[in-house]
This record gives structure tokens, sequence and C-alpha cells, in this order.
């Protein structure tokens, strides 16, 4: 217990630490004199540590593969971390930082119970590795260490959270960390690409939670598009953005697959315009927490009021008679199922879509705030928009028959439901129903 307790502790101080015992062994071919099996006592003095600290060696002295055999012994990962970031800071506070980003995300990166990768060491003495003080919670899968010359060597984790000295090493870690991680993305797009694959959402998470750091996070966070491969930044878009654009438009929900196929893409790419699709389940609190870019104001294609950014001269003015007796209809079909029934000016090929009011929550966010136990509310009821150009919408336009009209309304928002990656509240009524449509 002594010798693990001196190698957990004391591996990398500067001297040799010997342990000094004693070893008994038995000899079974050997007796005593009362024919017992001879015992000998051996004295033995090892050393139990390095008494080295790779992070100390300047870092023009210290080949690759070195620093990839450090990481994978201290880390137990397999695998060469995907780069590192070895800093020395001389000056009023002294201290030595060496942080390695693992090549994957470990699988349990987002649990709650997480265990942050970073060591503190007090003049290469180890004190702790369980403490979320040592950098923000975005930065968790940054493993490596952090090695001050000026905190006390009794530091406690109340000392920590209060600690002068700590805080300016945690901030300037997290700075140097991001402004690297901006150097990568401009000097070796290839690496940030897997960077940003494994950890994207993370960096996303510090957008709500790290606001002095905002703007750098917000050129280094990617996002899906409609219209390029692979991920874009905020800034790639705001430069293919057309002069008749007035907003960064994105949507979010469930798969990515999904959203991309969704009906109310079909206007945007109509008109050129491209769209961010987020199907991480926090994103509607980081958009929510962006609000604009470089002033241009971001808006969600399923909320209600980004629609108005469509409407063009050739769009009608007035509704019809006609129409307003149809979108009375399909209400009255409906009842309490929707919040309203709206004629679409962003449906090309789909018979309808579902949106949710401005000021709702998303689908996406009521699920999220369930899971987090914070669901405690009456689920926000989708708005519905339907293309009265669209045949299955005409026949309801045109029949007189109530149960006929109320079972093409009934599917008409499943199936627009579906299109959104949301499963209809009673599969079974949706399919009998679909089956009766199909049958006449």
């Amino acid at each position: 217990q002594i010798q693990q307790l001196g190698k957990k502790y004391s591996d990398h101080v500067a001297f040799p630490i010997f342990l000094s015992y004693d070893q008994e062994s038995v000899d079974d071919k050997k007796k005593d004199k009362e024919g017992k099996p001879l015992k000998t006592v051996e004295h033995k003095v090892e050393q139990i540590n390095n008494s080295s600290a790779l992070w100390r060696t300047n870092k023009n002295d210290i080949k690759v593969e070195e620093y990839n055999e450090f990481y994978k012994s201290s880390s137990y990962d397999s695998e060469d971390p995907l780069f590192y970031i070895h800093t020395k800071a001389e000056g009023a506070i002294e201290y030595t930082t060496l942080f390695f980003i693992p090549a994957k995300a470990p699988f349990d990166m987002n649990n709650a119970d997480y265990r942050p990768g970073v060591k503190l060491f007090v003049k290469r003495v180890y004190i702790t590795d369980d403490d979320k003080e040592l950098l923000p919670t975005y930065l968790r899968f940054v493993r490596g260490i952090i090695d001050s010359e000026d905190l006390p060597l009794n530091v406690s984790r109340e000392i920590l959270q209060q600690n002068r000295v700590m805080s300016s090493i945690r901030n300037a870690s997290v700075k140097k960390l991001l402004s690297e991680f901006q150097k990568i993305s401009e000097q070796n797009p290839d690496m940030y690409a897997k960077f940003i694959e494994q950890y994207n959402r993370p960096l996303k998470e510090g957008l709500y939670s790290d606001y002095a750091n905002r703007d750098t996070l917000l050129d280094l966070v990617r996002f899906k598009s409609s219209s390029e491969e692979g991920y874009v930044s905020l800034a790639s878009y705001k430069e293919r953005m057309g002069a008749d654009q007035k907003s960064i438009y994105y949507i979010t929900g469930g798969k990515e697959s999904t959203l991309k196929a969704s009906p109310l893409l079909e206007a945007y790419r109509k008109k050129g315009f491209e769209v961010l699709v987020m199907s991480d389940d926090i994103d509607d609190i980081v958009v929510g927490s962006i609000g604009t870019y470089k002033e241009i104001p971001l808006k969600a294609i399923n909320k209600s009021g980004a629609v108005d950014d469509l409407k063009g001269d050739d769009d009608p003015v007035e509704k019809t008679k006609e129409t307003k007796n149809l979108v009375k209809k399909i209400k009255k079909a409906l009842g309490d199922k929707v919040k309203d029934v709206v004629v679409s000016t962003r449906l090309v090929e789909s018979p309808a879509v579902v949106v949710v009011d401005e000021n709702d929550p998303s689908v996406q966010m009521q699920q999220l705030l369930k899971s987090m136990g914070q669901g405690d509310f009456e689920d926000a009821k989708p708005i519905l928009e339907v293309n009265v150009d669209d045949p299955m919408v005409k026949k309801i336009e045109e029949s007189e028959d109530t149960e006929y009209v109320n079972d093409l309304c009934s599917v008409l928002l499943d199936q627009a439901l579906l299109a959104e990656g949301v499963m209809p509240k009673d599969p079974v009524a949706f399919t009998k129903k679909l089956h009766s449509l199909l049958a006449r």
C-alpha cells in the first residue's frame, strides 16, 4: 500500500523515492533444526517512482513518440491521441500544461457521472484528478496534466473553487485550448474534421455555459447542412448567403436523415436558401443562446415565424372564400389535436407539414425537458400547414362525406408528424384509417 501511494502521488517528483523493507521467503527444500521449511529474511531497497516528468522537459526535446507513449500509459488508451498541446507559462503565475485530445470520444462522455481526464499536480506532486474545477464541463474530453508552482501542496477542493491562482490557470488553459482548436481548423481542416466528428456536441454546450468565450466557440462549432457535404461553420454559411436572404435558417428535430427529408425544406431549396440541420438533443438550447451571428438572426424553419421570409410579390395577399372554408373544415375535423390550421406558402410537393408556434418549445425541446424530469407540462400542439394545390387536400375540400373527411384530415396530420420524425399518438388508429382510405 505504501508503494502504491508513493507511486500515485510522487511518481514524477524530481528526486528518487526508495522503499526499504524486509522480504521473508520460505525454502521447502531446506529445513531448520525442528524440521520445518527454512525461512530467510532479505533486506531490500527499491525505487518506487520514476522521478521524471515529461511535461517539465522542453517540448523541443520531446519526440512525438514520447508524447504518444506518455498519453497511452497515463490514460490507459490503446490509440495515439489526435493531437496534444504543451504549454509552459512563466511570470506572475508559473505553471505547465500538457493536454491531449483522444482520437475517439469516451463512450460515457455525456453521462452525468463522467469523470474528467485532467490531473492536477503541484510542484510535480499529484493532487487530484476528480475535480471539475480544473476545466469547464464542456471540455471534459480533454486529458492531461496541469502542474502549478504556486498552489499549496495541501490544496483542497474547496480551496480550488475559490483560489485566485487556480482560476487564472483555468481561464488561461481554456483560452489556450480554444485558440489551438481554431488554429487547427484553419491550418489542418482534415484533422479538425476528425475532431468535430467526436467533440462537436460538448463544444456546443460551451455556447450556453461559457459566455466569456462565446465568440470563439461560435467559430469552432459546426453544423450539418441541407446543401453542403459534411459539417459547415456559421462563417462559411454567412459567406454563401444571397443578397435576398434575411436570416440564417435552421431546422431541429430527431435524426439527421429525417430532417434532411423534411417537407419544410422544399421552399427553401426552391429559393436557394441553405438550411442548417441540427439533430443533437441540445441544439434547441444552443441556438436559443446564440440568437444572432454577426448581426444576422437565426430562425427555425419548423416554427411559424420563419415563413414570413419566404413571402414574395407573387404570393396571394388574401384568402379566397373557398380557402377559408377549407381551413375551417380541417379545423373542425381535427378539433383540439392542433393549435391552428393555415394555408402554407412554403410547401411545393408535400400535402402538409407541422410547425410549432413561435413561442412554443419544439417537439425536440419538449422531449429533452421530459428526459431531464422537467416535463410536467402539457404538450404544445402543432400548427398544421396545408398545401391547397395537393390532390389529397383537394379531396378534403370537395368531399361532403363527413367520416371520409375526418379520416383524411387525421391521416394528413399523422403523415405530417411522421415526416418530422414524430410518432402519431395512436399508431393503430392511424393504420386503420390509412387502410380504410386505400380500400375506397
